[in-house]
């Protein structure tokens, strides 16, 4: 009766440590690693912060046709959850998905322009730029994107803007 009492006991231990290790199984990330170029094209200074369920990049203040770059590893099991999103003042855009054409191995970048207006993501097998409009920019609002660190100021008169630093992003 002990032999049996000790071989489920061993049993448990050893499906209690098997699930304890699924998860990072699960979240393995490939040795692959993709770039996404991000262009302010826009002819003002404008914000952007970039963001993933794993990773989470500071707030980044780019010059007209600056430009913000980040590299991403791909994830093998459950490719679709890598995901980068990108938060600019106007709202927010996918930067990176499994499913993009650029997202490929041929291809060695994902790469977005952005303005006041729209993103636009390359189409490398159409060699043209595709606009899409922003979605809301709920995280800005929630996690604290690019909105907590530039707060406008208008003068008594109402003219002019003044842009000041805060949280010393």
């Amino acid at each position: 009766m002990e032999s049996n009492s000790f071989k489920v006991l061993a049993l448990l231990i050893l499906l209690a440590f098997f699930l304890s290790t699924a998860p990072s199984a699960i979240a393995r990330l490939d040795p692959s690693e993709k770039t996404v170029i991000i262009t302010n094209n826009h002819t003002n200074y404008l914000s952007i912060r970039c963001f993933s369920f794993d990773n989470d990049f500071d707030v980044v203040h780019l010059l007209p046709w600056g430009q913000y770059m980040f590299k991403l590893k791909r994830r093998v099991i459950y490719p679709s959850a890598t995901m980068f999103n990108c938060s600019t003042n106007m709202g927010t855009f996918v930067a990176y998905r499994y499913d993009y054409e650029c997202s490929k191995d041929e291809y060695e970048s994902c790469d977005w322009r952005f303005d006041e207006e729209s993103a636009y993501r390359w189409e490398p097998r159409l060699e043209i730029w595709t606009t899409y409009e922003y979605a809301p920019n709920y995280e800005s609002l929630s996690r604290g994107g690019v909105v907590k660190d530039w707060w406008r100021l208008y003068g008594e008169n109402g003219s002019g803007l003044l842009l000041v630093m805060l949280n010393g992003g």
